[in-house]
Protein backbone atom coordinates (compact mmCIF):
# COMPACT_ATOMS: atom_id res chain seq x y z
CA UNK A 1 0.00 0.00 0.00
CA UNK A 2 2.85 2.10 1.08
CA UNK A 3 4.56 2.08 -2.15
CA UNK A 4 1.04 2.59 -4.64
CA UNK A 5 0.52 5.85 -3.01
CA UNK A 6 4.27 6.53 -3.23
CA UNK A 7 3.92 6.09 -6.95
CA UNK A 8 1.33 8.54 -7.04
CA UNK A 9 2.81 11.13 -5.19
CA UNK A 10 6.02 10.67 -7.13
CA UNK A 11 4.34 10.82 -10.54
CA UNK A 12 1.99 13.98 -9.43
CA UNK A 13 5.26 15.51 -7.77
CA UNK A 14 7.28 15.40 -11.28
CA UNK A 15 4.23 16.93 -13.93
CA UNK A 16 4.02 19.98 -11.27
CA UNK A 17 7.96 20.35 -10.65
CA UNK A 18 8.00 20.19 -14.73
CA UNK A 19 5.45 22.33 -15.65
CA UNK A 20 7.47 24.81 -13.92
CA UNK A 21 5.80 24.43 -10.45
CA UNK A 22 7.74 26.25 -7.26
CA UNK A 23 6.27 25.30 -4.01
CA UNK A 24 4.76 21.70 -4.13
CA UNK A 25 3.04 19.71 -1.46
CA UNK A 26 1.59 16.46 -2.66
CA UNK A 27 -0.20 14.23 0.12
CA UNK A 28 -1.78 10.35 -0.92
CA UNK A 29 -4.39 8.86 1.05
CA UNK A 30 -5.81 5.43 1.48
CA UNK A 31 -8.77 5.02 3.53
CA UNK A 32 -10.43 1.56 3.80
CA UNK A 33 -14.06 1.52 6.24
CA UNK A 34 -16.13 -0.88 7.08
CA UNK A 35 -19.72 -0.06 8.30
CA UNK A 36 -22.23 -1.87 9.72
CA UNK A 37 -25.61 -0.52 10.16
CA UNK A 38 -28.54 -1.40 12.17
CA UNK A 39 -32.10 -0.15 13.03
CA UNK A 40 -34.96 -2.39 14.58
CA UNK A 41 -32.62 -4.10 16.62
CA UNK A 42 -31.05 -5.89 13.53
CA UNK A 43 -28.71 -5.50 10.81
CA UNK A 44 -29.63 -3.41 7.67
CA UNK A 45 -26.33 -2.94 6.21
CA UNK A 46 -22.75 -4.13 6.16
CA UNK A 47 -20.29 -2.04 3.79
CA UNK A 48 -17.04 -2.22 2.58
CA UNK A 49 -15.16 1.25 0.90
CA UNK A 50 -11.89 1.78 -0.66
CA UNK A 51 -10.82 5.27 -1.63
CA UNK A 52 -7.59 6.77 -2.60
CA UNK A 53 -7.35 10.61 -3.07
CA UNK A 54 -4.29 12.92 -4.09
CA UNK A 55 -4.29 16.20 -2.41
CA UNK A 56 -2.20 18.64 -4.25
CA UNK A 57 -0.84 22.18 -3.55
CA UNK A 58 1.40 24.37 -5.66
CA UNK A 59 3.26 27.89 -5.81
CA UNK A 60 4.48 29.59 -8.63
CA UNK A 61 5.17 33.54 -8.78
CA UNK A 62 3.82 33.96 -5.18
CA UNK A 63 0.81 32.19 -7.02
CA UNK A 64 -0.69 29.65 -5.27
CA UNK A 65 -3.56 26.67 -5.50
CA UNK A 66 -4.61 23.31 -4.44
CA UNK A 67 -6.49 21.16 -5.41
CA UNK A 68 -7.80 17.03 -5.04
CA UNK A 69 -8.55 13.89 -7.09
CA UNK A 70 -9.56 10.50 -6.94
CA UNK A 71 -9.49 9.82 -10.46
CA UNK A 72 -5.68 8.11 -11.07
CA UNK A 73 -6.53 7.49 -14.50
CA UNK A 74 -6.02 11.33 -15.35
CA UNK A 75 -3.24 12.22 -13.46
CA UNK A 76 -1.47 14.55 -15.49
CA UNK A 77 -4.62 16.13 -16.76
CA UNK A 78 -5.11 16.75 -12.99
CA UNK A 79 -1.88 18.55 -12.75
CA UNK A 80 -2.37 20.64 -15.90
CA UNK A 81 -5.56 22.58 -15.19
CA UNK A 82 -4.01 22.82 -11.19
CA UNK A 83 -0.80 24.53 -12.94
CA UNK A 84 -2.86 26.24 -15.36
CA UNK A 85 -5.44 27.34 -12.83
CA UNK A 86 -2.69 28.72 -10.45
CA UNK A 87 -0.87 30.91 -12.83
CA UNK A 88 -3.84 32.66 -13.98
CA UNK A 89 -4.90 33.64 -10.22
CA UNK A 90 -4.08 36.54 -8.20
CA UNK A 91 -0.60 36.68 -6.09
CA UNK A 92 -0.56 36.23 -2.58
CA UNK A 93 -0.01 38.88 -0.61
CA UNK A 94 0.53 36.42 2.35
CA UNK A 95 2.84 33.98 0.46
CA UNK A 96 4.93 32.07 2.86
CA UNK A 97 7.43 29.23 0.79
CA UNK A 98 7.36 25.87 1.89
CA UNK A 99 10.42 24.63 4.25
CA UNK A 100 11.37 22.19 6.85
CA UNK A 101 10.41 21.76 9.95
CA UNK A 102 12.30 23.29 13.03
CA UNK A 103 11.26 20.41 15.00
CA UNK A 104 11.65 16.54 14.44
CA UNK A 105 9.11 14.61 13.26
CA UNK A 106 8.14 12.20 16.38
CA UNK A 107 5.49 9.37 15.75
CA UNK A 108 1.69 8.63 17.31
CA UNK A 109 1.52 4.89 17.33
CA UNK A 110 -2.23 4.95 16.43
CA UNK A 111 -2.04 1.87 14.69
CA UNK A 112 -3.70 -0.80 15.67
CA UNK A 113 -3.60 -4.32 13.74
CA UNK A 114 -6.24 -5.72 15.01
CA UNK A 115 -8.39 -3.04 13.13
CA UNK A 116 -6.04 -2.57 10.20
CA UNK A 117 -6.36 -6.47 8.91
CA UNK A 118 -9.98 -6.96 10.10
CA UNK A 119 -9.83 -9.69 12.89
CA UNK A 120 -12.61 -7.68 14.50
CA UNK A 121 -16.33 -9.05 13.70
CA UNK A 122 -17.75 -5.95 13.42
CA UNK A 123 -21.14 -7.77 13.20
CA UNK A 124 -20.56 -9.85 16.48
CA UNK A 125 -19.68 -6.18 18.05
CA UNK A 126 -22.72 -4.82 16.88
CA UNK A 127 -25.19 -7.68 18.29
CA UNK A 128 -23.12 -6.76 21.50
CA UNK A 129 -24.31 -3.33 21.66
CA UNK A 130 -28.12 -4.00 20.59
CA UNK A 131 -28.26 -6.98 23.39
CA UNK A 132 -26.45 -4.83 25.91
CA UNK A 133 -29.37 -1.95 25.25
CA UNK A 134 -32.32 -4.66 24.88
CA UNK A 135 -30.61 -5.91 28.44
CA UNK A 136 -31.44 -2.39 30.13
CA UNK A 137 -35.20 -1.97 28.45
CA UNK A 138 -35.11 -0.54 25.33
CA UNK A 139 -37.49 -1.22 22.44
CA UNK A 140 -35.82 -0.73 19.84
CA UNK A 141 -32.45 -0.23 18.87
CA UNK A 142 -30.23 1.64 15.79
CA UNK A 143 -27.36 2.94 14.77
CA UNK A 144 -24.04 2.63 13.13
CA UNK A 145 -20.63 0.91 13.96
CA UNK A 146 -17.30 1.92 11.52
CA UNK A 147 -14.00 1.15 11.49
CA UNK A 148 -11.54 2.48 9.61
CA UNK A 149 -7.45 2.15 8.55
CA UNK A 150 -5.83 5.13 6.76
CA UNK A 151 -2.30 5.43 5.17
CA UNK A 152 -0.73 8.68 4.49
CA UNK A 153 2.45 9.47 2.31
CA UNK A 154 3.70 13.29 1.33
CA UNK A 155 6.36 14.48 -0.86
CA UNK A 156 7.22 18.48 -0.79
CA UNK A 157 9.61 21.01 -2.37
CA UNK A 158 11.18 21.71 0.95
CA UNK A 159 12.26 17.96 0.97
CA UNK A 160 10.16 16.17 2.98
CA UNK A 161 9.09 12.58 2.18
CA UNK A 162 7.24 10.63 4.92
CA UNK A 163 4.44 8.09 5.33
CA UNK A 164 2.09 7.27 8.26
CA UNK A 165 -0.69 5.14 9.07
CA UNK A 166 -3.55 5.42 11.53
CA UNK A 167 -6.66 3.50 12.62
CA UNK A 168 -10.14 4.20 14.41
CA UNK A 169 -13.41 2.49 15.23
CA UNK A 170 -16.37 4.00 16.29
CA UNK A 171 -20.24 3.00 17.57
CA UNK A 172 -23.52 5.31 17.71
CA UNK A 173 -26.62 3.85 19.40
CA UNK A 174 -30.12 4.81 20.21
CA UNK A 175 -31.95 3.28 22.11
CA UNK A 176 -36.05 3.78 21.91
CA UNK A 177 -38.26 2.69 24.46
CA UNK A 178 -41.40 4.92 22.73
CA UNK A 179 -40.69 7.29 19.13
CA UNK A 180 -39.68 10.35 21.37
CA UNK A 181 -38.03 8.53 24.56
CA UNK A 182 -34.98 7.57 23.64
CA UNK A 183 -31.14 7.12 24.95
CA UNK A 184 -27.72 7.86 23.36
CA UNK A 185 -24.63 5.43 23.27
CA UNK A 186 -20.94 6.27 22.13
CA UNK A 187 -17.79 4.80 21.73
CA UNK A 188 -14.60 5.64 19.83
CA UNK A 189 -11.09 4.95 20.26
CA UNK A 190 -8.23 4.49 18.08
CA UNK A 191 -7.36 0.82 19.26
CA UNK A 192 -9.74 -2.04 19.63
CA UNK A 193 -8.95 -2.29 23.42
CA UNK A 194 -10.51 0.81 24.31
CA UNK A 195 -13.56 0.48 22.44
CA UNK A 196 -16.02 -1.11 24.51
CA UNK A 197 -19.51 -1.57 22.37
CA UNK A 198 -21.66 -3.07 25.47
CA UNK A 199 -21.10 0.36 27.39
CA UNK A 200 -22.14 2.09 25.08
CA UNK A 201 -25.32 0.15 24.27
CA UNK A 202 -26.07 -0.64 28.51
CA UNK A 203 -25.87 3.31 28.45
CA UNK A 204 -28.74 3.90 25.82
CA UNK A 205 -30.79 1.67 26.81
CA UNK A 206 -30.34 3.02 30.45
CA UNK A 207 -31.14 6.43 29.46
CA UNK A 208 -33.75 5.69 27.49
CA UNK A 209 -35.85 3.88 30.22
CA UNK A 210 -34.96 6.37 33.12
CA UNK A 211 -36.63 8.50 30.29
CA UNK A 212 -40.29 7.50 30.93
CA UNK A 213 -40.98 9.57 33.41
CA UNK A 214 -41.62 12.51 31.81
CA UNK A 215 -42.23 15.89 33.61
CA UNK A 216 -41.95 19.92 32.65
CA UNK A 217 -39.64 22.98 33.45
CA UNK A 218 -40.32 26.55 33.48
CA UNK A 219 -37.60 28.79 30.90
CA UNK A 220 -34.85 30.25 33.25
CA UNK A 221 -31.28 30.09 33.87
CA UNK A 222 -29.93 26.45 35.27
CA UNK A 223 -27.50 24.74 36.51
CA UNK A 224 -26.08 22.41 33.66
CA UNK A 225 -24.35 19.08 33.82
CA UNK A 226 -22.92 18.45 30.41
CA UNK A 227 -22.00 14.61 29.58
CA UNK A 228 -18.76 14.41 28.01
CA UNK A 229 -20.35 13.33 24.23
CA UNK A 230 -22.34 17.19 25.02
CA UNK A 231 -19.12 18.70 26.32
CA UNK A 232 -16.97 17.49 23.67
CA UNK A 233 -19.36 19.41 20.78
CA UNK A 234 -19.15 22.99 22.45
CA UNK A 235 -15.49 22.53 23.47
CA UNK A 236 -13.98 21.38 19.56
CA UNK A 237 -15.10 24.63 19.09
CA UNK A 238 -12.15 26.00 21.11
CA UNK A 239 -10.01 24.31 18.29
CA UNK A 240 -11.64 26.36 15.47
CA UNK A 241 -11.62 29.52 17.49
CA UNK A 242 -7.99 29.32 18.20
CA UNK A 243 -6.67 29.04 14.53
CA UNK A 244 -4.90 31.73 13.62
CA UNK A 245 -7.09 32.11 10.40
CA UNK A 246 -10.08 32.64 12.35
CA UNK A 247 -8.53 35.24 14.08
CA UNK A 248 -7.46 37.17 11.19
CA UNK A 249 -10.53 37.37 9.67
CA UNK A 250 -12.46 38.07 12.62
CA UNK A 251 -14.12 35.13 13.78
CA UNK A 252 -13.04 34.22 16.24
CA UNK A 253 -13.52 35.45 20.72
CA UNK A 254 -9.72 35.05 20.58
CA UNK A 255 -8.80 38.07 19.12
CA UNK A 256 -6.15 39.90 20.72
CA UNK A 257 -6.80 37.49 23.29
CA UNK A 258 -3.19 35.86 24.09
CA UNK A 259 -1.71 35.65 27.55
CA UNK A 260 -5.51 37.32 28.74
CA UNK A 261 -8.01 35.41 30.92
CA UNK A 262 -10.49 33.50 29.03
CA UNK A 263 -11.54 30.89 30.85
CA UNK A 264 -11.78 29.43 34.68
CA UNK A 265 -8.13 28.94 36.53
CA UNK A 266 -8.34 24.79 36.27
CA UNK A 267 -8.98 24.50 32.36
CA UNK A 268 -6.23 23.32 30.68
CA UNK A 269 -7.04 22.70 26.49
CA UNK A 270 -4.27 20.99 24.16
CA UNK A 271 -3.90 20.59 20.71
CA UNK A 272 -2.21 17.23 20.12
CA UNK A 273 -1.52 15.24 16.59
CA UNK A 274 0.35 12.53 18.18
CA UNK A 275 -2.15 11.76 20.82
CA UNK A 276 -6.04 11.03 19.86
CA UNK A 277 -8.11 9.05 17.30
CA UNK A 278 -7.13 12.18 14.55
CA UNK A 279 -3.41 12.14 14.29
CA UNK A 280 -0.40 12.18 11.96
CA UNK A 281 2.92 13.16 12.19
CA UNK A 282 2.71 15.63 9.46
CA UNK A 283 0.66 18.43 8.76
CA UNK A 284 -0.02 19.67 5.10
CA UNK A 285 2.84 21.43 4.36
CA UNK A 286 5.09 18.69 5.99
CA UNK A 287 6.13 20.59 8.94
CA UNK A 288 6.68 18.13 12.05
CA UNK A 289 3.51 17.86 14.30
CA UNK A 290 3.36 17.68 18.13
CA UNK A 291 1.36 18.98 20.77
CA UNK A 292 0.63 22.86 21.08
CA UNK A 293 -1.15 24.19 24.53
CA UNK A 294 -3.68 26.23 23.72
CA UNK A 295 -5.28 27.46 27.30
CA UNK A 296 -2.95 26.69 30.62
CA UNK A 297 -4.63 27.71 33.53
CA UNK A 298 -7.68 29.25 32.06
CA UNK A 299 -5.15 32.06 30.40
CA UNK A 300 -5.19 31.95 26.07
CA UNK A 301 -1.40 30.46 25.34
CA UNK A 302 -1.06 29.74 21.56
CA UNK A 303 -2.76 30.08 18.34
CA UNK A 304 -2.65 27.16 16.08
CA UNK A 305 -0.62 28.22 12.68
CA UNK A 306 0.62 26.85 9.57
CA UNK A 307 3.64 28.76 7.75
CA UNK A 308 1.60 31.18 6.36
CA UNK A 309 -0.21 32.88 9.42
CA UNK A 310 3.33 31.90 11.43
CA UNK A 311 4.39 34.82 9.02
CA UNK A 312 2.01 37.29 9.88
CA UNK A 313 1.93 36.77 13.56
CA UNK A 314 5.76 36.56 13.46
CA UNK A 315 6.50 33.31 15.11
CA UNK A 316 6.55 29.11 13.94
CA UNK A 317 4.44 26.89 12.73
CA UNK A 318 2.48 24.79 14.75
CA UNK A 319 2.26 22.19 12.48
CA UNK A 320 -1.64 22.24 11.84
CA UNK A 321 -1.80 22.96 8.03
CA UNK A 322 -4.17 23.12 6.61
CA UNK A 323 -2.63 24.99 3.74
CA UNK A 324 -5.78 27.64 3.38
CA UNK A 325 -6.54 27.56 7.30
CA UNK A 326 -4.63 25.88 10.36
CA UNK A 327 -7.02 23.29 11.88
CA UNK A 328 -6.58 21.44 15.30
CA UNK A 329 -6.23 17.80 15.49
CA UNK A 330 -7.45 16.52 18.88
CA UNK A 331 -8.39 18.46 21.94
CA UNK A 332 -7.23 17.14 25.48
CA UNK A 333 -9.54 18.81 28.25
CA UNK A 334 -7.95 18.41 31.24
CA UNK A 335 -9.14 15.86 34.34
CA UNK A 336 -11.05 17.56 37.43
CA UNK A 337 -10.93 16.85 40.83
CA UNK A 338 -15.03 15.26 41.41
CA UNK A 339 -16.28 12.04 40.37
CA UNK A 340 -19.37 13.02 37.68
CA UNK A 341 -21.81 11.12 40.83
CA UNK A 342 -21.23 13.65 43.34
CA UNK A 343 -21.34 16.24 40.58
CA UNK A 344 -25.06 15.59 39.96
CA UNK A 345 -25.08 15.65 44.18
CA UNK A 346 -24.14 19.57 44.28
CA UNK A 347 -27.00 20.22 41.33
CA UNK A 348 -29.37 23.01 43.30
CA UNK A 349 -31.74 23.51 40.42
CA UNK A 350 -30.41 21.95 36.90
CA UNK A 351 -30.34 20.01 33.92
CA UNK A 352 -28.24 16.67 32.87
CA UNK A 353 -27.76 17.13 29.31
CA UNK A 354 -26.93 13.75 27.46
CA UNK A 355 -26.89 14.60 24.16
CA UNK A 356 -27.46 17.34 21.83
CA UNK A 357 -27.96 18.08 18.25
CA UNK A 358 -28.25 21.38 15.58
CA UNK A 359 -25.59 23.19 17.49
CA UNK A 360 -25.45 26.63 15.88
CA UNK A 361 -23.46 30.16 15.88
CA UNK A 362 -25.63 33.03 15.81
CA UNK A 363 -22.67 35.56 16.22
CA UNK A 364 -18.85 33.40 16.11
CA UNK A 365 -16.71 36.97 16.82
CA UNK A 366 -18.26 37.03 20.19
CA UNK A 367 -19.06 32.58 20.22
CA UNK A 368 -23.01 33.37 20.79
CA UNK A 369 -24.49 29.67 20.18
CA UNK A 370 -27.81 27.29 20.79
CA UNK A 371 -27.93 24.35 20.84
CA UNK A 372 -31.10 21.79 21.02
CA UNK A 373 -30.73 18.84 23.47
CA UNK A 374 -31.67 15.30 22.52
CA UNK A 375 -32.72 12.15 23.80
CA UNK A 376 -32.31 11.67 27.51
CA UNK A 377 -32.45 15.39 29.33
CA UNK A 378 -33.44 14.87 33.19
CA UNK A 379 -34.27 17.80 35.57
CA UNK A 380 -32.68 17.94 39.06
CA UNK A 381 -33.29 19.50 42.15
CA UNK A 382 -31.45 19.22 45.30
CA UNK A 383 -29.24 17.14 43.88
CA UNK A 384 -31.25 14.23 42.84
CA UNK A 385 -32.40 13.11 39.47
CA UNK A 386 -35.98 13.96 39.60
CA UNK A 387 -38.10 13.25 35.97
CA UNK A 388 -36.45 13.91 32.14
CA UNK A 389 -37.80 16.72 30.04
CA UNK A 390 -38.09 17.81 26.15
CA UNK A 391 -38.41 20.41 23.81
CA UNK A 392 -35.28 22.45 25.13
CA UNK A 393 -33.08 24.92 23.38
CA UNK A 394 -30.04 26.02 25.23
CA UNK A 395 -28.75 29.48 24.42
CA UNK A 396 -25.13 30.56 25.68
CA UNK A 397 -21.72 32.36 24.66
CA UNK A 398 -18.42 30.22 24.82
CA UNK A 399 -16.70 33.04 26.39
CA UNK A 400 -19.12 33.30 29.34
CA UNK A 401 -19.29 29.42 29.35
CA UNK A 402 -15.50 29.13 29.77
CA UNK A 403 -16.08 31.39 32.45
CA UNK A 404 -18.99 29.81 33.89
CA UNK A 405 -17.67 26.47 34.53
CA UNK A 406 -18.04 25.54 37.99
CA UNK A 407 -17.05 21.56 37.59
CA UNK A 408 -14.78 19.13 35.76
CA UNK A 409 -15.07 15.66 36.44
CA UNK A 410 -11.98 12.87 36.29
CA UNK A 411 -13.51 10.79 34.12
CA UNK A 412 -12.56 11.54 30.69
CA UNK A 413 -13.54 10.02 27.25
CA UNK A 414 -13.11 10.43 23.56
CA UNK A 415 -15.57 11.95 21.35
CA UNK A 416 -15.54 11.47 18.04
CA UNK A 417 -19.44 11.37 15.88
CA UNK A 418 -20.87 13.60 13.04
CA UNK A 419 -22.00 15.82 15.67
CA UNK A 420 -17.97 16.42 17.01
CA UNK A 421 -15.84 16.62 14.06
CA UNK A 422 -12.79 17.13 15.89
CA UNK A 423 -11.71 14.50 18.52
CA UNK A 424 -12.48 15.70 21.91
CA UNK A 425 -10.74 13.78 25.14
CA UNK A 426 -13.36 15.64 27.24
CA UNK A 427 -14.78 15.21 31.05
CA UNK A 428 -17.93 16.05 32.20
CA UNK A 429 -18.65 20.08 32.57
CA UNK A 430 -20.99 21.49 34.93
CA UNK A 431 -21.84 25.08 34.40
CA UNK A 432 -23.71 27.82 35.92
CA UNK A 433 -26.52 30.32 34.86
CA UNK A 434 -27.04 28.68 31.52
CA UNK A 435 -30.64 30.01 29.65
CA UNK A 436 -32.87 27.38 28.82
CA UNK A 437 -35.88 28.11 26.78
CA UNK A 438 -38.68 25.95 24.75
CA UNK A 439 -37.64 24.60 21.46
CA UNK A 440 -40.22 25.74 18.83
Amino acid sequence: MAEELKDVANLVYREAENKGAEDISVITTLSLENMVRFSNNSISVVKNNKNLEVFTYISKDRKRFLGSTSDLTNLKDFVDKLYKACITSRESEDYAPLERPKRPFKEHGNFDEKIAKGYLDLVDLTNLAINSALKEGAGRVAGSLLSSTEYFYIKTSSGIEKEDRSTRISLNVRAFIEKDISGHGLSCSSNSKDFDVEKAGREAGEDAKKSKNRGKIEEGKYEILYKPTVAADLLQHIGYFSSAYSVEVGISFFINKLNEKVAIDSLYVIDSALNGINCRSFDDEGYSTGDTLIIEGGILRNYLHNLTTAKKFKTDSTGNAGIIEPSPWNLIINEGKSKWEDIIKDIRKGLIITNNWYTRFQNLRNGEFSTLPRDATYFVEGGEIKYSVTGLRISDSLPRMLTNIEDISKERRWIKWWEVEIPVLSPWLKVKDVLVTKAE
